[in-house]
């Protein structure tokens, strides 16, 4: 059985916002499972390759969104999965904070809501690594239910990138 490809429900546009460069992604999500995934392996290593960074999609792969270019930007390998233990205690835990986030959506996907999400990386003139990613969402409950709801991640640098340095 083929699952449905919604990748074109996303929009992607970057350009140029007062001092910084941003990248923007936004769409209705899909249900991880039940939709086909894109993951681009080759764009994934175009965009870390040497880095000691995760190539993170702005919008998962897992919700049906497109894995190329448009859709990827370097982040923080420990806010993008969970950190190695030896870092652990840095983190005060087990960090993957964009993947918990990811994770809730998944979630509330399964149990009926319908999720809208823009997905903005700045980049800071010159550089090819975002300094953040701001999040906004309206999850829509099955009762109709609507709650607006934005988180901001910095993408601080990491040990892993570091010791590329």
């Amino acid at each position: 059985m083929t699952l449905p490809d919604i990748s074109h429900r996303f929009l992607f546009t970057s350009g140029n916002r007062g001092n910084h460069f941003f990248k923007e992604a936004s769409g209705e999500l899909g249900v991880p499972g039940q939709v086909m995934t894109h993951r681009i392996v080759g764009d994934q290593r175009t965009v870390s390759s040497g880095t000691g960074e995760h190539a993170g999609h702005l919008i998962g792969i897992q919700f049906g969104a497109p894995g190329d270019l448009r859709n990827l930007g370097l982040q923080n390998p420990n806010m993008n999965t969970f950190a190695p233990k030896p870092l652990q205690e840095a983190f005060q835990g087990s960090g993957g904070s964009y993947h918990n986030l990811e994770s809730q959506w998944a979630e509330q996907l399964r149990q009926g809501y319908s999720i809208r999400v823009t997905i903005t990386d700045k980049y800071r003139t010159g550089e090819n690594r975002p300094y953040t990613r701001s999040v906004v969402w309206t999850a829509t409950a099955p009762t109709g239910f609507a709650e607006r709801l934005s988180l901001e991640f910095v993408n601080f640098s990491s040990p892993q990138s570091r010791a590329k340095g």
